[in-house]
């Protein structure tokens, strides 16, 4: 898939610290079932203060559609939070707002299954006004990659 059809969501700040994942394809492309079908290539790029890294990934689509859902009420109401928690815990971002509008995300990141490097980081200098944004490119990867079947 060509770089600009795949969808990429930004959670920070392009020239500050972020957590950027950019859906590559499906993993079983010709899958149509719900456990097979909706695995999703991903690479989770990662800048956190002087650390800069790639990390290959695979993410489900009901993991990303549950987080965009979890954001949007977020966004509704300003309080609570959203999580994203891939299930084979490549990412984990918890993104909650605070009671002077300021957003918080907190994560973890591993390098590979099983025994793995972890990267725990924040993100901060962001507020809601980000959430829209981070929202809607949820929302193009729900477009392009929308979720097979039922479990």
């Amino acid at each position: 898939m060509r770089d600009d059809l795949q969808p990429r969501v930004l959670i920070g700040r392009e020239a500050g610290d972020h957590c950027a994942i950019r859906v590559l394809g499906r993993l079983h492309a010709r899958a149509d079932d719900y456990w097979d079908g909706n695995w999703l290539m991903s690479s989770i790029d990662l800048v956190i203060g002087p650390f800069d890294g790639t990390v290959p990934a695979s993410l489900r689509a009901e993991e990303l559609t549950t987080f965009r859902d979890q954001l949007g009420v977020l966004h509704q109401s300003l309080t609570g939070a959203a999580v994203l928690d891939s299930m084979e815990e490549w990412l984990h971002l918890v993104v909650s707002v605070t009671s002077s509008g300021a957003v918080e995300v907190t994560g973890k990141a591993r390098d590979r299954l099983g025994r793995a490097n972890e990267l725990l980081f924040q993100i901060d200098d962001l507020d809601q006004s980000d959430l829209p944004k981070i929202i809607e490119a949820l929302d193009e990867v729900g477009a392009l990659f929308p979720v097979i079947g039922h479990p």
